[in-house]
């Protein structure tokens, strides 16, 4: 039986921006969130890059835990 390497990776993402934010349907809500994206947000490609790191490393090779927020984040 010839063994295989199963790798995961969680992604723990903080203040990305995407058209999620536009589905808020509270107004005061809505522009609260979109005032702290506008400061903090990253765009989307910085998951998708991510994601290329830890798909990219040799099969016995795993890292199993990513925090990705932006840099000049307050929290």
């Amino acid at each position: 039986m010839e063994k295989t390497n199963i790798r995961t990776a969680t992604i723990y993402p903080a203040a990305i921006s995407t058209e999620l934010l536009n589905t808020i349907s509270d107004e005061k809500f809505s522009k609260a969130i979109n005032d702290i994206y506008d400061q903090y947000g990253i765009p989307p490609e910085r998951i998708a890059n991510v994601v290329a790191i830890a798909i990219e490393q040799p099969e016995d090779t795993t890292i199993n835990e990513f925090t990705v927020g932006p840099a000049n984040q307050p929290w």
